[in-house]
This record gives C-alpha cells, structure tokens and sequence, in this order.
C-alpha cells in the first residue's frame, strides 16, 4: 500500500510537472510571441531602412550618373566647339611674352591715337560751325548752334533737376526736353556772336600754327586715321583675325591645316616686308629728295636728316604758338596781325633759335628778312628756302606705312613661331586668352588629333 501510495505520489508529482511546465511554456511562449513580433518589427524597420537607404543610393547615384553623363556630354561639347588647354614649348614663353607685351602697348596707344582723332574732328567741325560768315548762303552756323545750345540747356536742366531733387523721372524728362527746345529755337538770336573771334582761331590754326606743318586740323585726322587703321591691322594679325580667304584651309584635312597656316602666314610676311621696303624708297625719293640710284644706306641716312630738320622746325614753330596762343585765343587778334612781328625780331629770333646748327650759312641768310625791310611787319611761321611749310610733315608722317607695314609682318611672324610652339591655334574659331588677363596655356590639340 505504502509502495503504491509513494507510486501515486509521485504519478502525481509527475502529472503535475507537465502541467507546471506547461503554465511557464506558455508564457514563455507569450513572451516569445513578443520577442518574435519585436523582432519582425524590428526586421520590417530594418528592411525599410534598408530599402530607403538603397533607395537614396539608388537616386543618388542615379543623379551621379546622370551628372557623369551630362559632365562627360559637356566635355564632348567643349571638344568640339571650344579650344582646349595650351600648354606649348617652354622655348616659346620669351615669344609669348613679347606677343602679350606688344598687343598691351599696341591697344594703349590705339585708344590714345582714336582719341586724339575725336578731338581733332570735334574742334574743326565745331570752329567751323562757330566761324562760318553770316553772309554766307548755308545755315551752318545756325544748325550748330541750335545743336550746341540744346546740349548745353540740356545738360544743364538735367543736372539742374538732380540737385533739386526731383525724382519723377517724367518731370525730368518734360524739363529735359523743354530746355533743348529752347536752345535750339535761339540759335538765330546769338548766330553773330564770336564770328570774327572763333575765325581768327580757326584761321590761326590751319595757317600759322604748327598744326599747319601737318595740313592743318583736316590733315591731322587724315593721317590720325590712316595710323588707326595701321594698328588695328597689327592688332588683327597677331590673333590671325585679318582679312584673308580661308575657304581652302576649312575644307582642308585638318593635319594639313597647320603646314598649310604657316606658308601661307610667311608669304604674308614676305609681302608686308616688300611693301615696307616700297613705301620708304619711294618716299626718300619724292619726299625727301634722295637720288635713285643711293645705295639703302644713303637713302636711310638722308631721310634721318630731313625728318630731323622737319622737327626742329616744328619745335621752334611750337614756340611760336606758344607766345601766339594768349593773344589768339582769348582775344580773338588775328595771327597775322602786322603788330604782332618785324623783320628785326623774326632775324634776331632767327639768331637765337639754332637755325644755324641744322641749316647752312646760305640758308639761314634766305630765311633772314633783307635789309631795309627791318621794320616791315613780318609772318611768325617758320619758313624754308626749297619747300613749302604748309604740309612738310606729311612726308614723315607717310613713313607710318613703312614702319607700320614693317610691324605687321613682324607681328606674322611671330604667330607663326606660336603656332608651331603650340602657343596658338590654325582655327578660325578658336578662344584667343585676353592679354590683360590669361597667362601662357597648355597645349594645342588641333582637330585632327581629337
């Protein structure tokens, strides 16, 4: 009995386990029921974190790609419209420099010259206007002075509306507009005004002044112009921008195109030098009275010496003006005026002006007034026994054609040393770098190589 109690005993400690067992079981099936939705939660967070992330890497380099694309796309185009880097030969960089250096100095001076040409029109025009006669069958004056008295009133409405403070720009535009109406509209009432004064300037410029030696004010802007259209020749060559047929040389295989730039450049060169060669014999000749059959030599000698008397003339003349320019200018007293200068003081400033260390004894005596004709009123304009003053620098000035023809085959061939450098490039259409701004860049890669 006992053994059968201690069996049921222990059935029931047995039947009881389980069922003990299985209460935790089921909590910890409960608990594990959590940790397993924790868990598939969690993986769902990570999965989408993922998937956003592979997302955003997926974008970002979609965009990569497409930024690639459009790089590349760009660089493509760049190759074929736009010049590439330079780098040329480093035995070049001194014919860079000198290019870069004669440019700068060319384009200065082409500013300054360009300006000069304004003033000298503006102030002939402009004394014309001012000193043509009443009498005469033309409304000149008139029409100038309508035009200068409406910029005048103008001008000053305008500047005349700013200080008061009147920021309605209609107001000022109608006050503007008022006031040249009005400037125009009295021109006939001031049309004799400064006649004779503004003549005797005029006068005094294009007859007894130094201008005179040049051709007067007209001859300055002409050879003013011509010397424009030089530099900017030169300016134009240096870049290979100058006129020139180009139709073979697009049609051209490309690895020809450079042989091909090059003898064509150094026939231009050769053309400029023989025309420059041209000019200068042909001016010592008929300008400066050379023999023909001088060697270059002689040639070159005599026209240092005519040019250098031409300017000693032209500085005593300027002195001249100098002591003329008072009384002409703001006085309006004629140039000529027999009060103004006898034979005595034009001898005795024959004697103390060095005439007699440029011209010879026999010279000097021709340009002196004669004896009994001391008191006589005399002209203050210098004067030469064998040539006429009005216009005796336009022989030099002509030289300009020689010099400057002599520079643009020069400036040829200096391109041409860049281009076989790989400084510069035979394209038409090619980027030439800003003299002001870009440094030497790297090298040429011409079509045909690309």
């Amino acid at each position: 009995m006992a053994g059968e109690r201690d069996d049921e005993g222990q059935g029931e400690e047995e039947t009881k386990d389980p069922a003990e067992g299985k209460e935790p079981s089921e909590t910890d099936a409960s608990e594990g029921t959590k940790d397993g939705d924790a868990g598939e939660t969690s993986a769902q967070a990570s999965a989408q974190t993922d998937a956003t992330e592979g997302a955003k890497d997926g974008d970002a380099g979609e965009t990569s790609a497409q930024a690639s694309a459009q790089a590349s796309a760009h660089d493509e185009g760049a190759t074929t419209s736009a010049e590439p880097p330079r780098a040329g030969a480093a035995w070049a960089l001194p014919f860079v420099r000198i290019e870069r250096a004669l440019t700068w100095f060319e384009s200065r001076v082409l500013f300054l010259v360009l300006l000069a040409l304004v003033l000298s029109l503006v102030i002939w025009i402009s004394l014309r206007g001012l000193a043509s006669p009443v009498q005469a069958d033309n409304a000149a004056g008139t029409v100038f002075r309508g035009l200068l008295g409406a910029a005048v009133l103008g001008a000053l409405a305008r500047f005349g509306t700013t200080r008061a403070k009147i920021h309605d720009e209609t107001k000022r535009a109608i006050v503007t507009i008022v006031a040249m109406a009005i400037g125009a509209a009295i021109a006939p009432a001031w049309r004799k005004v400064g006649v004779d004064h503004f003549d005797a300037i005029l006068n005094w410029l294009q007859e007894g002044s130094a201008l005179t030696l040049f051709g007067g004010l007209r001859g300055v802007a002409t050879r003013l112009t011509l010397l424009a259209a030089l530099i900017g020749s030169s300016l134009a060559a240096a870049r290979s921008k100058h006129i020139n047929i180009d139709v073979v040389l697009r049609f051209m295989p490309p690895f020809l195109r450079k042989p091909v730039h090059v003898l064509g450049a150094l026939v231009t060169a050769t053309v400029c030098f023989a025309a420059s060669w041209g000019f200068f014999d042909y001016i010592s000749i008929e300008g400066f009275g050379q023999r023909n059959d001088l060697s270059a030599s002689a040639k070159f000698v005599g026209v240092r010496e005519g040019s250098s008397r031409h300017f000693f003339l032209l500085r005593k003349q300027i002195g001249l003006d100098l002591r003329a320019a008072p009384s002409v200018i703001l006085s309006g007293v004629r140039w000529d005026d027999p009060s103004r200068m006898n034979g005595r003081a034009w001898n005795t400033w024959l004697d103390e002006s060095g005439f007699r260390e440029k011209f010879t004894a026999e010279e000097v005596e021709l340009m002196r007034a004669p004896k009994g004709s001391e008191d006589a009123p005399r002209v203050p304009v210098v004067v030469l026994p064998s040539e006429n003053v009005r216009g005796l620098l336009l022989t030099d000035m002509n030289l300009m054609w020689t010099f400057g023809l002599f520079v643009i085959g020069l400036r040829v061939l200096l391109r041409v040393v860049l281009v076989i450098a790989g400084h510069a490039s035979v394209e038409q259409d090619a980027e030439e770098p800003d003299e002001d701004t870009d440094e030497p860049r790297g090298p040429v890669v011409e079509e045909g190589a690309r």
